[in-house]
């Protein structure tokens, strides 16, 4: 991976919009996540030419020319667009609408920013400072990626360098990485397409979620339910509903990035789920979404991550949901869910044991591999004894 280090000056980086060299909606499609008084701060430390955080550029060939892909500082390149607007004579973004589909985004256009003289539009701004905003520099990551002597690119490098970027309290995720390098896989495609629709309104990028089995379950995990953008709400059902796939497939557990790790190899593509993949998720999340009414779906078992990835890799490895009707399972999983959740564990000595080795190894380095095995054979053994 090759890093250059630049800076590019506002009026060059408007040109790259206006000519549509940026691409805004692959790079993690978390939406438009700033409020207007961060954006207002940024661009008023803009304008009185104080520096501001660099940006990452994913450069990549696009037939004669170079593309960029938003890496890092989407959201200070959206601020940056809704203030300048269609901007004036010589230095404006025609295509600013693109950017943004909601209308309370769209009537943020052309804000004014707070300045020692007052408060300011873009237009309004006297030729001096017109001139020295076309001047500001950015600093600029500008990233290539290298080919191994393989043939691979070392993509987890970028995944790692990404992780640990402070972007206003707003964290990156190794699954949006995935997604923002732009690495086609019909795995990943197949998982999306059953939780949700990709539509695209302009350059913005949205999720619109399906009604079904799946999110239906999906949405009462605590990570998912405590989110307020919804795009990220998506995202966070197709990281675990992909987790979930995977598993599916092979019958074995891997630690969340080593599942995304399979992901960013350009050499080998996972192939999409099977006719009898999905039907066999299916049959799994139906029987859930069944079950979590009324009680068992405020449960742990139901909203943390580390509960509900151990009781449906359990149902598909396992074969409870063969050996007990639907009712039966339900209240056995119930009588489970109380105990984690605080209740008072059985007096028999082998399914209290049981019960105090699933709670000690669900309460640290639970995705550690060993432990997830752990955690599933106990699972199944106490759900059998209950």
């Amino acid at each position: 991976m090759n890093y250059r280090n630049r800076e590019l000056k506002l009026d060059q980086l408007i040109n790259y919009l206006n000519e549509g060299k940026i691409n805004l909606s692959p790079a993690f499609q978390r939406g438009q996540v700033w409020p207007i008084g961060i954006r207002r701060k940024l661009m008023a430390n803009i304008v009185e030419g104080r520096p501001i955080p660099a940006i990452f550029l994913y450069k990549e060939p696009d037939e004669e020319r170079y593309s960029y892909n938003i890496l890092d500082g989407k959201q200070r390149i959206e601020s940056l667009i809704l203030f300048v607007g269609p901007g004036i004579k010589n230095l404006g973004i025609a295509n600013w609408a693109d950017y943004f589909f909601a209308p309370h985004l769209r009537r943020n256009v052309s804000f004014s920013v707070p300045l020692p003289s007052g408060k300011h539009t873009f237009k309004q701004l006297d030729p001096t400072t017109i001139r020295d905003f076309r001047e500001y520099a950015i600093p600029t990551v500008e990233i290539t990626l290298e080919e191994d002597e393989d043939g691979a690119t070392n993509l987890d490098e970028i995944i790692q360098l990404f992780v640990d970027i402070n972007q206003q309290g707003v964290a990156v995720s190794r699954f949006q990485i995935v997604k923002a390098m732009g690495l086609a896989n019909a795995l990943l495609k197949s998982s999306f397409d059953l939780i949700a629709l990709k539509q695209v309104r302009g350059e913005a990028v949205f999720y619109k979620s399906k009604s079904s089995v799946f999110t239906r379950v999906l949405r009462r995990l605590s990570l998912v339910a405590n989110t307020v953008d919804n795009n990220a709400a998506v995202d966070r059902m197709w990281e675990r509903l992909l987790e979930i796939a995977l598993f599916l497939r092979t019958k074995q557990h891997q630690k969340p990035v080593e599942v995304l790790k399979r992901f960013i190899n350009t050499r080998k593509s996972e192939t999409a789920l099977t006719t009898k993949e999905v039907a066999a998720l299916r049959s799994v999340f139906s029987f859930l979404a069944k079950a979590y009414n009324p009680r068992l779906g405020k449960t742990r078992l139901a909203t943390d991550n580390t509960h509900f990835y151990t009781m449906i890799t359990s149902l598909i490895a396992g074969d409870l949901m063969e050996d007990y009707s639907e009712p039966v399972l339900t209240k056995k999983l119930l009588a489970f869910a109380r105990i984690i959740d605080g209740g008072t564990l059985p007096k028999p000595p082998r399914l209290k044991k049981l019960l105090e080795d699933y709670i000690d190894v669900s309460s640290k380095q639970t995705t550690d591999v060993s432990r997830r095995d752990s955690r599933q054979a106990l699972f199944i053994e106490a759900v059998r004894e209950l």
